[in-house]
């Protein structure tokens, strides 16, 4: 198996480093204060190892999900039909992935690093969650038993992986038939926001679509001044921190009841 870096990779690095450039002269032409420098270290520090980890994760679970799509009763063929189903079930799997990884708290413990920066900018796309690598492989696999073959599957759920780093500013306003149908800039401040009226809102990857169905949809307010980070910000650019805080608390509550 050819494990190489595709070449869509690179363009979409040049395409990020630039979005993040952009942003950076727009930040200081405007004095917007969108960045800090400890806090774009640390999320780069995820970034690089996210891409890491699955690059060197990649080749054990095409084998894991190979394996198990042979037991699947259906094999769907690639066609251009078939990817554009794929797409609106994997819209659907991430949405309910997503909205578990805040409503329960294990799930949450993973991916509350994602959310701890009180900064919102293009590298905060990179925060992603350390401990999210395995638990997300799982929740896909019911995709293979519905006839999706392990590299359509992948191929999918990386595309929607990647249009999230659009999402990730505060420099692009808002475009009303765009904030209709996808998870825009926009709907995502909300989603990173720790307002009251926001929390929990707006879980959707590239769609808005299920946050509308489901009743978890919220537009942004004018009227509200977002507060970006976590109710309690944890107040530290320490990796080891951002990673395990939330186990930590979990941790003491539970001896704190045993007592």
């Amino acid at each position: 198996m050819n494990n190489s870096v595709p070449f869509s990779f690179y363009i979409f690095l040049v395409i990020y480093i630039s979005a993040v450039t952009i942003e950076i002269f727009y930040n200081l032409r405007n004095k917007l204060n969108l960045y800090n420098i400890k806090d774009c270290l640390v999320n780069v520090f995820f970034g690089l190892s996210t891409v890491i980890s699955r690059a060197l994760t990649k080749g054990v679970w095409i084998a894991i999900w190979t394996f198990l799509y042979q037991y699947s009763a259906i094999k769907l063929p690639e066609t251009v039909t078939t990817y554009l189903i794929l797409f609106f079930i994997n819209e659907f799997v991430y949405y309910w992935f997503h909205r578990l990884s805040h409503e329960k708290r294990l799930l949450w413990a993973i991916h509350v690093n994602h959310h701890s920066s009180e900064f919102f900018n293009f590298t905060t796309a990179a925060r992603t969650p350390f401990l999210n690598l395995i638990l997300h492989n799982i929740f896909w696999i019911p995709l293979l038993f519905l006839g999706f073959n392990p590299i359509m599957i992948f191929s999918v759920e990386t595309i929607g992986f990647l249009f999230s780093f659009i999402q990730h500013t505060q420099i692009i306003k808002n475009f009303w038939v765009f904030d209709s149908i996808f998870n825009s800039p926009s709907h995502h401040r909300v989603h990173h926001s720790s307002n009251p009226e926001y929390i929990n809102k707006n879980y959707g990857n590239v769609l808005i679509l299920f946050d509308r169905l489901f009743g978890t949809f919220q537009a942004e307010l004018k009227e509200v001044q977002i507060k970006y980070g976590l109710p309690k910000n944890i107040k530290s650019y320490n990796p080891l921190i951002i990673i395990f805080h939330e186990w930590i608390e979990i941790f003491k509550e539970k001896n704190k009841n045993i007592q």
